[in-house]
């Protein structure tokens, strides 16, 4: 993670935090989350989607969905 820009830094917290919210508080099962390709991001993992705020975004949306069980 030491490669990351300062802001591409602060979503991945912005990402692991919710992925920790999801997995109640289990931070080991958040890093697995968001290190597997999900088709919902076209094959990429979570944590590949904090190069752009609109990605990061649009993780955090799913996941929200995901804990509201509106998943598609």
């Amino acid at each position: 993670m030491s490669t990351l820009s300062l802001d591409q830094h602060d979503r991945y917290l912005e990402v692991l935090n919710a992925a920790k919210k999801l997995h109640s508080g289990d931070s080991d099962a958040a890093k697995r989350w968001m290190s597997r390709p999900l088709q919902a991001f076209g094959g990429k993992a979570p944590a590949a989607m904090i190069t752009t705020r609109l990605d990061t975004d649009t993780v955090i949306e799913f996941i929200r969905r995901m804990e509201h069980g509106f998943v598609a």
